[in-house]
């Protein structure tokens, strides 16, 4: 009868229900041996580590052996190898002894993953299962079958492996298509259809011939557009400034912090290519986040061509709760694309997103959770403020720390104040892992795929808010290294914009009218404003130089004045925001670095350009950012593998 059987007789099978651990031991449990005496037995553990284990284990509420695996005290292999030998049963080694591939089902690849738990092999009436937590697998496999089943321990790798052995193709349809399958009016894989490039084109030679015909009106159209661009941008940081300073940084210490035992389980993704240099520097912040190490579930997901990245994250010799997630080659060569492969792997109740030369605050973990906590079930995203360790190394980086300090300290949390839609950053965005999933997580042909996903968010319901332990991070030094990088979130930026726009009705029904218009402005105004500005002075001069004299009397000499306002009005607005937001972030000695901001718009407008040229030649290349290159790199990286030197 099904749940009766508990060992056969040469300890290949287990009882499928696994009471016995979970209630009162029967007879036979009382005599099992300790997993911590059988790890020293083996010496896979010393006395002084296993007994820190323990008091660890005491605060975080966790199994010993998730403990001695999260610390890298023990090896996952043995931690599982030795419970198999505490329960009398087999371990399975997957890599040598793989499951039976006609078994697995591409169907339940959600269901393997989820439960750490797939089908091995069947004597043709009942079927053998492996596992990493019995219990939780016996309880799955209860309510998904009524057929007969054993169960036999092993390893989380050996699922993973398995998993990505069998369906990897399979995987890399659901990274690269889930989302245009699901919701095409979401994807960027076509921005226009044939139809509506048809429109456009139509509309661009009428454009064209109405300059021809008409200069002097077609100009002044422009020139209306771009003035209302600029002005929307402009009351939309003075706005933020207001907002800003008023508003109070979520002080987390003095709040009531929450116990170890219950704190969730927490992915952290890591997309990585050619980063071999810098993965120290993160996998060092990460084992100082003021979180129980066990309780993380750590995915370095790495392009499997990549073997200089790969090697360098074994050879950092990292805890068992690090896996490593090797995405097969595929199109497009994107990070939304490799996240996406990586989400099905994913066991954490909150997820979060890093980049490889990130420095996260020790308390930003605690302080998602705690925003989660208050903000309610609709709360899907919370966007932590990026700045810079290397934000004084020269000009550029200087005119960086300004801008991000007034987008990540002014200009967002004033949106969230509102609950108003916003982009997000590519970078320490935190998660409701089911809501990600739920939406369809990352556009794969999106270069920019948090602002996409920022506002596709908002568009099924939920809210995204900010919280206020920031993550440092490696500002661009150089600038045809920034310029790659600036084009790329531009051309991403277009196509969320053109996405949203295709559908502009139902846009505008999902977002409400307020949303609608901060998408206007934050993200088509930006773009329309980066692309006219550097014409402004070229307006200028024409204006000066040839008047208007079809403009029924609307002279030059106005006209003029008007663009010189908005220009003036414009970049007060910005030194505004810059400065205060320099201010609340503690960066000093750039009051007379703002005043040279329109040299700085004019490297934003260049990169808005090449966007626009890549947006129809090559749109979903993603164009990649050079990490490592600053001259303060070194000694954060020399200072991170001493760190992890000394924990192991």
């Amino acid at each position: 009868m099904r749940g009766e059987k508990e060992t056969s007789g040469n300890g290949a099978g287990l009882h499928v229900h696994l009471r016995g651990f979970d209630e009162a031991a029967p007879a036979f449990a009382l005599k099992q041996p300790q997993i911590g005496a059988l790890l020293l037995a083996q010496g896979a553990v010393s006395p002084s580590e296993l007994a820190q284990a323990h008091d660890r284990q005491r605060q975080s509420g966790l199994r010993l052996g998730e403990e001695l695996i999260g610390h890298g005290d023990a090896r996952a292999f043995d931690v599982y190898r030795a419970l198999a030998a505490q329960r009398g049963i087999r371990f399975i080694n997957l890599f040598l002894t793989p499951p039976d591939m006609r078994l697995l089902d591409a169907e339940d690849i959600t269901f393997y993953l989820q439960h750490q738990c797939l089908p091995w092999t069947t004597d043709g009436t009942t079927r053998t299962y492996v596992a990493v937590d019995l219990a939780s697998a016996s309880a799955a496999l209860e309510e998904k079958t009524a057929e007969p089943f054993l169960l036999l321990q092993t390893a989380p790798l050996d699922i993973l492996h398995s998993v990505r052995s069998a369906f990897g193709d399979e995987l890399t349809q659901r990274a690269q298509f889930a989302l245009l399958e699901d919701q095409p009016d979401a994807s960027a894989q076509q921005l226009l259809s044939k139809e509506a490039k048809m429109v456009c084109l139509f509309g661009f030679s009428m454009l064209l011939a109405g300059a021809f015909l008409f200069p002097s009106s077609a100009i002044l159209t422009l020139n209306v557009a771009t003035i209302i661009a600029f002005i929307a941008l402009a009351s939309l940081r003075l706005l933020s400034v207001k907002v800003g300073r008023q508003l109070v940084p979520r002080n987390t210490a003095g709040a009531e912090r929450t116990s170890d035992r219950d704190l969730p389980l927490y992915t952290i993704m890591v997309p990585l290519l050619q980063e071999a240099d810098v993965l120290p520097i993160l996998m060092d912040a990460i084992q100082k986040l003021d979180y129980p190490l066990a309780k993380l579930d750590i995915k370095l997901v790495l392009e499997e061509t990549d073997q200089g990245t790969i090697e360098a994250a074994r050879n950092l010799a990292l805890p068992g709760n690090v896996e490593l997630i090797l995405v097969p080659p595929s199109h497009p060569l994107t990070k939304p694309k490799a996240c996406n492969y990586a989400l099905e792997f994913a066991r954490g109740e909150f997820l979060v997103v890093y980049d490889a030369e990130d420095i996260p605050g020790p308390a930003q973990l605690r302080e998602a959770v705690q925003a989660f906590q208050t903000g309610g079930p609709r709360l899907a995203c919370v966007q932590a403020p990026l700045a810079y360790y290397n934000w004084d190394e020269n000009w550029l980086t200087r005119h960086f720390a300004i801008e991000y300090a007034s987008l990540f300290d002014l200009l967002l949390p004033a949106l969230a104040r509102f609950g108003l839609p916003f982009p997000l950053g590519g970078t320490s965005t935190h998660f409701r892992t089911y809501i990600l999933k739920k939406v369809g997580a990352w556009d794969p042909y999106n270069v920019t795929e948090d602002a996409d996903l920022g506002f596709r968010l908002c568009e099924h319901g939920y809210k995204t808010s900010v919280i206020s332990t920031a993550t440092l991070e490696e500002a661009n030094c150089l600038l045809p290294n920034w310029i790659r990088q600036r084009s790329r979130w531009l051309k991403g930026w277009m196509q969320t914009y053109i996405v949203r726009m295709r559908k502009p009705r139902q846009t505008y029904a999902a977002l409400g009218p307020v949303g609608f218009v901060i998408l206007q402005i934050v993200t088509g105004g930006f773009l329309l404003s980066a692309l006219a500005h550097p014409l402004f002075y070229v307006l200028l001069l024409w204006m000066f130089v040839n008047g208007f004299t079809s403009m029924e009397g609307v002279g030059p000499a106005i006209m003029g004045l008007l663009n010189l306002s908005v220009l003036f009005i414009g970049f007060g607005a910005a030194i505004i925001a810059g400065l205060v937001g320099a201010q609340r972030r503690g960066l000093t000695g750039l009051g007379r670095h703002v005043f040279t901001m329109p040299l700085y718009w004019l490297l934003i407008s260049t990169g808005a350009y090449k966007a626009l040229h890549q947006l129809f030649s090559r749109p979903h290349y993603w164009e990649k950012t050079v990490h490592g290159v600053s001259a303060q790199m070194p000694a954060y990286a020399a200072r991170a593998r001493r760190g992890l030197r000394d924990r192991r």
